[in-house]
């Protein structure tokens, strides 16, 4: 913490000495020349640049209504939805670029969210908490080439960025208002309301949530409240405080199988057989989380300054009745805070260098386990520092390298005492077993606009992005897997990351984007449980083959992105995705269950047609490869000798649409009042995702929208 006061002692006498510059008319007047200001009907809903794509929230219209940023990003073929159903927000239920949250990144405002997480989930970001009306822009950053971010970004990252504060002139607030209703009872109604008078300012929202669910025993109820308040000087440094509450009561998916008499079949529901539950066992998970942050953004003449700083805490209550009737409820509690220092900083023109800190500790305990003898409130399980430093360098006019350097500091507790023995899991070891490990982590991306090649070439670019791989494991999946000390063991990945970017202007507004990935990713962590021992195995030896470091792992990309214009009224989007994971070690058992489930193409598509001047045609079309999953059995049982089959599942084909019309745009004080029918998976498609849940058929809703 005292790293947090000093930080937060120089940012106050920076934004001290810019207050009183300004306040003596000393502010610096620059001339931006002509600024173009476009209506908000005419921007681009998402932006494609070599190294990112940017989806601008408030103009980005889809068929549904979402209740969530994954409602937003799963439109991105990199994103692989996962979740159990689409109705219920869950924690991790996206991969990116075919990999899983831990090996990628979700920020806010550039800060990571991060949480240690685990115990009977992987639980690192929970995306219920992140409503679209928080957020301005999500910036999508595939694979490991930014210095930035935490080099577990493998895949890459998933930055939010919150509404830039800025000053008002009058007192009167903008106030968004939005209610749904869709099949299966749910609703999503939110209102936000952003204002102040001058420098002062705050934004404020409440969003509530509620759907039955299509599975049985599905229900969930999510209550979001969301506050902020800043000051903004004329210079456009700002200094703001915000903070969340959410309160959601989430039931769990039951089996629901008319072979399985114990599952009391339900024709009203789909069936159901992976549920590792009963609906007589009414399991439940409730959370209440909590998050406060700062954010500072300060102008000086040594460089803009920036700082975020976050303490969020979260629970989950995961309560059922196990088949004997007896309680098998199990509370966990998280609590992090993480912080952030840079500062960006022109040292010429066409050379631009940025510098930082960034800090985070993790905290975790459980307790009201049922027969367990050794359950702890609060411990710290990871504290990890970096240093980074990232040059973006105009070497031509049409050459530019960014070139960075992060410094990662990362040590890990590994808890070594049986909760429900109270003895030793590795004999002769501590009851927390320290491991610590750190590396510099070199990146690059170089990027030639080829326009002064040839007239033809205009608005055309090849980029090429080299970089280090480096995830030590920091989170309880790695550390404390089902409890296991199997984080004594392991050691942290490492290889090389490598991208080339294609991207061209074709005509009006219409961009092109490719990507070829490869990824070579050495000690690549995966599970190992159901291939190890039965026994723990020797004294001081034991669960070291619980969680392995498969020797290597290949990944190989293409990503293809097509967006923009047709005609004034008709917008669209194209994109592809192909990937593929290939175990190029030993021949570990492992390396097959760990990067099977994946499906190899998916295509995402949609169009925006303005029919009449208030009246829109939205269309979303998705398609999802096979997903082939490894099963492993063990002949005779007890040999360790392993044959694997295969199982399919099936491919997909899912339609959306919509009519959204506008009813006015101005009157009386109200603004942008807007009615849309909409309906998802409108040809019933019947698919399930790699978990066995069956995905919600077609439903149909109406959503209203007014501004004031």
């Amino acid at each position: 913490m005292r790293f947090f006061k000093i930080i937060l002692l120089v940012l106050a006498c920076l934004w001290a000495g810019s207050v009183s510059a300004a306040q003596n008319g000393t502010e610096e007047v620059h001339d931006l020349g002509t600024v173009q200001v476009m209506e908000k009907g005419d921007r681009e809903e998402m932006t494609l640049t070599p190294d990112m794509d940017v989806i601008r929230v408030d103009d980005y219209d889809k068929p549904g209504v979402p209740q969530n940023v994954v409602d937003l990003v799963k439109d991105l073929p990199i994103f692989d939805f996962r979740g159990a159903t689409d109705l219920v927000p869950d924690d991790d239920t996206i991969y990116m670029r075919g990999f899983q949250s831990k090996r990628f990144v979700t920020a806010m405002d550039g800060l990571t969210l991060r949480k240690s997480g685990g115990r009977k989930s992987s639980h690192i970001v929970d995306y219920a908490l992140l409503p679209t009306w928080m957020i301005e822009e999500i910036e999508v950053l595939p694979g490991p080439h930014s210095a930035l971010y935490p080099s577990k970004a493998i895949g890459g990252v998933l930055n939010l960025k919150t509404r830039t504060p800025k000053r008002y002139e009058t007192g009167k607030p903008d106030v968004n208002l939005s209610t749904s209703y869709r099949s299966y009872n749910t609703q999503n109604h939110h209102v936000d309301m952003h204002g102040g008078k001058e420098a002062f300012i705050y934004d404020a929202g409440v969003q509530k949530y509620y759907t039955d669910g299509y599975l049985r025993h599905n229900r969930a109820d999510i209550l979001t409240l969301y506050g902020r308040a800043g000051y903004v000087q004329k210079n456009g440094g700002h200094v703001t405080l915000a903070s969340s509450f959410t309160d959601a009561d989430r039931q769990i998916a039951v089996k629901n199988d008319p072979n399985d008499p114990k599952s009391d079949y339900d024709s009203d529901h789909p069936t159901v057989k992976d549920s590792a539950f009963y609906d007589s066992q009414n399991p439940t998970w409730d959370k209440i989380a909590k998050s406060f942050n700062t954010s500072v953004l300060q102008p000086s003449p040594w460089g803009t300054w920036n700082f975020a700083a976050m303490y969020s805490e979260e629970n989950r209550d995961r309560a059922y009745d196990n088949l004997d009737g007896t309680d098998g409820s199990w509370e966990t509690k998280w609590r992090q805070w993480s912080s952030k220092l840079s500062n960006e900083l022109e040292i010429a023109p066409g050379h631009d260098l940025t510098t930082g800190l960034e800090m985070a500790e993790l905290y975790d305990g459980y307790g009201h386990c049922a027969g367990w003898t050794n359950t702890y409130d609060d411990h710290l399980r990871v504290r990890t520092w970096a240093a980074f430093g990232q040059y973006d360098w105009d070497i031509t006019p049409y050459l530019n390298l960014r070139a960075g350097l992060r410094y990662e500091n990362l040590k890990a507790w590994v808890n070594n005492e049986s909760s429900s023995r109270g003895t030793r899991f590795i004999t002769g070891r501590d009851e927390w077993i320290t491991r610590h490990w750190d590396q510099f982590v070199p990146k690059s991306f170089l990027t030639w606009e080829m326009g002064h090649l040839a007239k033809w070439l205009r608005d055309t670019s090849l980029s090429a992005g080299v970089s280090r791989i480096w995830r030590a494991p920091d989170y309880h999946g790695d550390l404390n897997p089902q409890g296991r000390p199997a984080g004594a063991w392991l050691d942290p990945e490492h290889g090389m990351g490598y991208d080339l970017v294609f991207q061209r202007r074709l005509l009006k507004d219409i961009q092109f984007k490719t990507d070829f990935s490869f990824y070579e990713i050495k000690d690549f962590i995966a599970y190992n449980y159901k291939f190890s021992n039965a026994d723990p195995g020797p004294a001081g030896q034991e669960y070291k083959d619980k969680k392995i470091n498969l020797e290597k792992v290949w990944r190989k990309g293409v990503e293809v992105s097509l967006n923009g214009h047709l005609f004034d009224p008709l917008y669209f989007y194209v994109g592809y995705a192909y990937v593929d994971f290939e175990n190029r070690g030993d021949d570990e058992d492992a390396g097959k269950t760990e990067l099977d489930g994946r499906a190899k193409h998916r295509v995402n598509a949609g169009v925006k047609y303005d029919v009449l001047e208030n009246t829109r045609l939205l269309v979303d079309y998705k398609y999802q490869d096979n997903q082939v999953v490894q099963n492993a059995h063990e002949d005779p049982p007890g040999s360790d000798n392993w044959s694997f089959t295969e199982t399919s599942i099936s491919a997909y084909n899912v339609v959306d649409v919509a009519v959204e019309q506008t009813l006015f745009k101005e009157y009386k004080g109200m603004r942008d009042a807007k009615i849309k029918l909409f309906a998802t998976n409108i040809f019933d498609e019947r698919y399930e995702n790699e978990d066995g849940y069956p995905a919600t058929d077609r439903t149909i809703g109406v959503a209203f929208s007014i501004g004031f």
